[in-house]
């Protein structure tokens, strides 16, 4: 399944999914432990990857998500407000369980540097906090905070000597140039 949705390795996936969405069993037949997902953590892995197909599975939940929420009478930012803060403890935890020795300015970092990816991005001089920022701004900050811990992630694993703000700004800066063009 990793290699289908275009992880590097089974780890590489497995290790960003909420224990709870793991299964480590021996199948019958077979000598090795093989590691299993709940359904909740298939979802989990598809949307997690940076594969063309699962980007389009994963808009067409959000459109499923879009007429369950209409038919219900909710307002958009109601149920994106709710679906964003699970998200962002999600990317704590991942980051919480990929980085040797996370510290409380770590989360404060990641969290930044995306909020001002997306002001930058959107052509703002200063930092928009996420609490004033539009729909969409929150849909692309979910994108550069996946990106923002999976950057610090590699970092924190591989002691490299980057700038992890350095590079997502650089990424939001082609995200807007790429717009106005």
């Amino acid at each position: 399944m990793a290699e289908a949705l275009g992880y590097p390795e089974t780890n590489a996936m497995t290790k960003r999914l909420n224990r709870e969405d793991l299964i480590s069993d021996k199948l019958s037949g077979m000598n090795m432990k093989s590691v299993l997902l709940s359904e909740f953590g298939i979802y989990d892995a598809v949307f997690g990857s940076h594969k063309k197909e699962a980007k389009e599975f994963k808009r067409w939940v959000f459109t499923i998500l879009k007429t369950l929420r209409q038919q219900s009478g909710l307002e958009g930012f109601q149920v994106f407000r709710i679906l964003d803060k699970e998200h962002q403890c999600e990317m704590m935890g991942r980051l919480n369980r990929g980085l040797k020795k996370p510290k409380r300015v770590d989360f404060i970092k990641a969290n930044t540097i995306s909020n001002k990816a997306v002001s930058i991005k959107y052509g703002h001089s200063k930092m928009i906090k996420k609490a004033d920022m539009s729909p969409e701004m929150l849909v692309d900050r979910q994108e550069f905070l996946e990106d923002t811990v999976e950057l610090m992630e590699i970092k924190d694993k591989y002691g490299l000597e980057l700038s992890v703000s350095e590079e997502v700004y650089k990424l939001a800066s082609g995200w807007k140039d790429s717009r106005t063009a």
